[in-house]
């Protein structure tokens, strides 16, 4: 279920939530203005009685096109959770108290097109997300892209669409859309990121993540004064040479931070010529007045960013965005790691370095080995264990050892915290057709007969 939330400026205005949108997937997208939705009366009276008599929150994408007066037609159900306990068929009757207008904000006929619509059935303790900061008039003002200085558009606008974690912040953002096209408005967008924070996504009683579409609009820019000098190109979570580790994060935990549990912050800082961070400024500290932003700062110098020799002449024309994300100290390691951004895999060529003899001399083609790994420092993996070998004997549990020698990750996630000293189950599929493609260690395995 995809949350809609919508950041629209009118000078220094920014307003609240609007309905949420799901995303009809693979087709042309159409951005419509609600002129009537329904009402919250309404929504109550088609929650399915089962359901409501359990205490069960349900969310339903819909799929639809809009008739000539407006109204919504030809919907389908893209997505229902939980499935079966009737929020769709719910959801396909709301539909009919809503209308949009036949343009879109471009003046594009909505009339055919297809359209997000998304309904929300909350029980009582449950919620969606909601705002708790976003960006100044201006720090908008301060993103504004310089293609569109010279003849600033009127109502420029970019979606981005991010994940919402438990704690309400916004991660793995991407734009969707932006208005006008090929302007810089959807990196601009991006750019404000590290300045929202929402209430998370409640289901059960319980924080859960969720993704939302995010649009930002600039409205009555047209008439004020431009910002000057160049914007240098943003980086998010680039590859890092070197981080703080886990031990001096926690060592950093402000002694002014006494009844928080967790601090989040933002820096933005440029480059230097050896890649190093500089200059860092922060960009959004929550919560205020506890410590983390100083905190953040005095990691900075740990952080080296890596770059091939010949970037080394335009590092300063870049600015990085670095998150952090403390936890107390007190508090026991739960993290897992779940998504790795991966800087050095097995290739081809490590593949028939490390593909078992004995599979070959078996005539084995394909083989899984499983090994449980400990992060370093570099991102590195290091105490690696077989978990899982298949088919046994034939030493694809050591070979995933090998191979896990030749892999790397980021060794800071995106979320904002390193990762040395983590636990991590890789899973390595060992294919001989693949490995074939590089010089082979021996000849390859004959045919069973």
């Amino acid at each position: 279920m995809r949350a809609a939330l919508l950041t629209a400026l009118a000078v220094a205005a920014l307003t609240g939530l609007a309905p949420t949108h799901g995303r009809a997937a693979d087709e042309p997208l159409a951005h419509p203005s609600y002129m009537q939705r329904a009402k919250s009366e309404d929504v109550a009276a088609a929650y399915p009685k089962a359901a409501f008599a359990q205490k069960i929150s349900g969310d339903v994408d819909l799929n639809c096109t809009a008739d000539a007066g407006g109204r919504l037609s030809g919907c389908k159900v893209t997505k229902e959770e939980p499935a079966g306990l009737g929020f769709g068929d719910a959801a396909l009757g709301l539909s009919a108290k809503d209308r949009v207008k036949v343009k879109d904000d471009n003046g594009a006929a909505i009339i055919g097109r297809r359209f997000e619509r998304s309904y929300s059935f909350l029980a009582p303790g449950d919620s969606n997300p909601d705002w708790l900061t976003k960006p100044s008039a201006g720090q908008l003002m301060g993103v504004f892209p310089v293609a569109a200085r010279d003849r600033p558009p009127a109502n420029a606008r970019a979606t981005i669409v991010c994940k919402v974690n438990e704690e309400g912040f916004l991660r793995d953002c991407k734009v969707d859309h932006q208005t006008p096209e090929n302007m810089g408005f959807g990196a601009a967008a991006l750019a404000l990121s590290p300045l929202f924070r929402l209430k998370p996504k409640i289901r059960g009683g319980k924080p859960v993540e969720t993704e939302a579409t995010i649009p930002v609009v600039w409205a009555g820019f047209e008439n004020m004064p431009m910002p000057s000098g160049p914007v240098k190109s943003l980086v998010l979570d680039p590859p890092w040479t070197s981080t703080p580790s886990t031990a001096q994060v926690r060592a950093a935990w402000p002694a002014d931070a006494k009844g928080a549990v967790t601090g989040q912050v933002a820096l933005r800082c440029n480059l230097n010529k050896t890649g190093g961070l500089t200059f860092c400024s922060v960009l959004s500290e929550i919560p205020t007045g506890k410590g983390f932003g100083k905190a953040a700062r005095s990691l900075s110098p740990n952080f080296r960013v890596a770059f091939a020799p010949d970037q080394v002449k335009t590092l300063s024309s870049y600015t990085v965005d670095v998150p952090f994300r403390f936890r107390d100290p007190a508090s026991p390691d739960t993290r897992k790691i779940t998504a790795p951004k991966w800087t050095r895999t097995m290739t081809p060529e490590g593949m028939a370095l490390a593909y078992p003899r004995a599979a070959i001399k078996a005539g084995v083609e394909t083989g899984l080995g499983v090994v449980g790994c400990v992060v370093d420092i570099r991102g590195e993996l290091t105490d690696c264990q077989v978990r899982h070998e298949d088919p046994v004997g034939l030493d694809f549990g050591a070979a995933a050892i090998e191979a896990a020698k030749l892999m790397a990750m980021n060794p800071w996630s995106k979320e904002g915290e390193p990762l040395d000293g983590l636990p991590i189950v890789l899973p390595i599929r060992f294919n001989w057709q693949e490995a074939a493609a590089a010089p082979p260690p021996a000849a390859p395995p004959a045919k069973k007969p």
